[in-house]
């Protein structure tokens, strides 16, 4: 077997942190790649330096801002950004809870657009990968394969720490639910009066994304 290129050694690190339900120690990250430790921690090194990684303050990485302003300049990426944020903002402001929007991508749910209020709970940025049992936009992606039925369509999860997010599944125009608009809240926090609020925003959300499907 040839050696691998330097580019495909950097791109298996960043393929693993990727991946990972959390930020990886870089031996964790030397043995998902199967790179030699001090190789690891050259790729490593370099990739904090240029901005792809960031060190937390356990000593561990995870991907930073410079690997998501690079997917977020993709055609698509922006539409979605442009066409759903004053949708998000509103919705944010009217709930007083957080607002993100997320997509199917590789089993998680990627958030690809975020109105925040205050503090994200939990944390959320866009570019962050949601998987099962971190977020109700994740669990919803999990538990609906095909066309959504109407009363089915909200989620609400609660993590570990306590922490519960309220989710509504946004389908596309051929019923698969492929996208999900998410409000987070405290632990204890009751969604009931929120339900009208998040299944309105996630309707205009989906018409905005599909508008041209829709009016055919």
């Amino acid at each position: 077997m040839s050696p691998r290129s330097v580019v495909a050694r950097v791109l298996s690190v960043l393929d693993a942190v990727e991946r990972a339900p959390g930020a990886l120690q870089v031996t964790q990250i030397a043995e998902r790649t199967g790179l030699p430790i001090a190789t690891a921690w050259r790729m490593v090194r370099e990739l904090t330096e240029w901005g792809g990684l960031e060190q937390q303050a356990d000593g561990r990485y995870r991907l930073a801002t410079r690997v998501w302003a690079i997917g977020s300049s993709a055609p698509c990426v922006r539409r979605i950004q442009r066409d759903t944020f004053r949708h998000l903002r509103d919705l944010a402001d009217t709930t007083g809870r957080t607002a993100y929007l997320s997509v199917l991508d590789q089993g998680a749910a990627l958030v690809v657009s975020l109105a925040q209020v205050g503090r994200g709970t939990p944390e959320v940025h866009e570019g962050r990968r949601l998987r099962p049992g971190e977020s109700s936009a994740a669990e919803l992606f999990r538990a609906f394969d095909g066309p959504p039925e109407l009363e089915r369509d909200l989620l609400v999860h609660k993590d570990p720490a306590g922490h519960s997010s309220m989710s509504a599944g946004i389908a596309d125009p051929t019923g698969a639910v492929v996208a999900s608009l998410t409000l987070t809240g405290g632990p204890g926090h009751t969604w009931t009066r929120l339900r009208p609020a998040l299944t309105e925003a996630a309707r205009t959300v989906r018409f905005s994304l599909y508008r041209d499907e829709l009016l055919v």
